[in-house]
């Protein structure tokens, strides 16, 4: 017996067959269905598809044969890999190489050998296809020509292993892909559950509030709220984080508990200046990934009925009170909150009569893409919708849907109206 010579490429070889990720993979109906075709059309008992590694060859499909590997010194594979094309052996015991080669004179006892090399994606040799048999025979040049067709069906399937192979990585990440998006959508549902809890709750008097709050995304940027400071001073405030999604919502929701929880340092918040001008110094855009807010702050004491308001480049809050002035724009000309520091927000104030209503609103209340539909556009709706207080602002949700013709905001709706008895 005369072990098959090692081929100069063997380094490369060896990288390339391991790459493919083939050797000791679960058979596969591809190839399986080939080596017993192969099989059937040359009347052979013996056909394999076998991957020569360093010291063996394995095969990756087989018919005729009860193992699944022999040692490459024995093997035929080794020599045939050798070779640039089929390697026929019409009778073992009448070729030195093989005379006594255990697969030989023992079990199979292969005497009729058939083998081709096949290459790689990159062109290595890495294994063979093979048909063999108990007894001498040869193969005329049909019968080569046929077998060789057979070894270019096996050797595209064994390149085929790289695309599948990324096929499946890509299957896999899509699978793994479609949880985290699943998980990270339950969150974000989560978040925007949180962020619509912070929303108050209704009242009823001596002063009546109604809202409508509708985000453009899962999370936005919009936030308002009210609350007693003392048994006679009543704040209220919206607000408004450029950009949409996390981010955005994450800072919104940190300016807002400043406002509710009353958590900013050294500041009486029934002074709407002293309150934006420390919010402008607790949330600068260049520590909160350059994002910005615009906030309307306002308090309405009781007792001397005197709304004082200020604003960080929030647009103005509508007031209707069916004076001849009626109805009036709240504005304040200001610095948005975070975009310079040591801004002076000024403190402005107002009588209010009794059934004053005001209306804070977010830019996505006017701003609907309709060049048409302005701010003083939606001031006068505003005056003259009709109705108590729990139906008016569904009406004016209602009318702004018809008039850009979709029920859905291109950007965060917030209206909140406020009426004092």
């Amino acid at each position: 017996m005369i072990t098959a010579p090692i081929p100069p490429d063997e380094a490369e070889r060896i990288a390339e067959l391991r790459a493919m990720k083939l050797l000791d993979t679960a058979p596969e109906d591809r190839f399986d269905r080939l080596v017993h075709l192969a099989a059937a059309v040359f009347e052979v008992p013996i056909a394999y598809i076998a991957l020569v590694d360093s010291d063996r060859q394995w095969f990756k499909a087989k018919c005729g044969l009860t193992v699944d590997e022999t040692g490459r010194d024995v093997s035929f594979c080794g020599h045939a890999i050798a070779s640039e094309g089929p390697m026929i052996v019409p009778d073992a015991l009448q070729d030195e190489r093989f005379e006594d080669n255990p697969l030989v004179v023992g079990e199979p006892k292969i005497r009729f050998y058939a083998g081709c090399p096949l290459t790689g994606p990159n062109g290595y040799k890495v294994g063979t296809f093979c048909l063999a048999d108990t007894k001498p025979r040869r193969l005329n040049e049909a019968e080569v020509g046929r077998f060789l067709q057979f070894t270019r069906i096996a050797e595209h399937e064994l390149q085929m292993a790289d695309l599948i192979e990324v096929q499946n990585e890509l299957l896999r990440a899509k699978s793994e892909l479609a949880v985290t998006r699943h998980r990270l959508e339950e969150e974000v549902a989560e978040a925007a559950r949180y962020v619509q809890s912070l929303l108050p709750a209704k009242l009823d008097g001596p002063i009546k509030t109604d809202w409508c709050f509708i985000s453009s995304s899962e999370l936005g940027g919009d936030l308002f709220g009210y609350h007693w400071l003392d048994d006679k001073n009543f704040a209220f405030y919206v607000l408004d984080v450029s950009g949409h999604g996390v981010g955005a919502s994450l800072l919104s929701v940190s300016v807002f508990t400043a406002l509710r929880r009353q958590t900013l340092p050294g500041v009486h918040f029934d002074d709407p200046g002293q309150v934006l001008g420390a919010l402008n110094q607790a949330f600068p855009m260049d520590q909160n990934n350059d994002k910005f807010s615009t906030v309307w702050y306002g308090v309405f004491n009781t007792e001397t009925r005197t709304l004082r308001y200020g604003s960080g480049g929030h647009p103005p809050t509508i007031l209707i009170d069916g004076s001849p002035q009626s109805p009036d724009q709240l504005s304040v000309a200001n610095f948005m909150i975070g975009i310079l520091p040591d801004v002076n927000y000024e403190t402005h104030s107002r009588k209010l009569n009794p059934g004053t209503r005001l209306y804070l609103i977010s830019d996505g209340v006017f701003e609907i893409g309709q060049p048409d539909f302005t701010l003083d556009v939606l001031a006068d709706m505003l005056a003259k919708v009709e109705g108590e207080q729990g139906t008016r602002v569904a009406q004016i949700v209602k009318r702004i849907q018809e008039i850009q013709g979709s029920p859905e905001f291109i950007d965060d709706f917030s209206l909140l109206e406020i009426e004092f008895a």
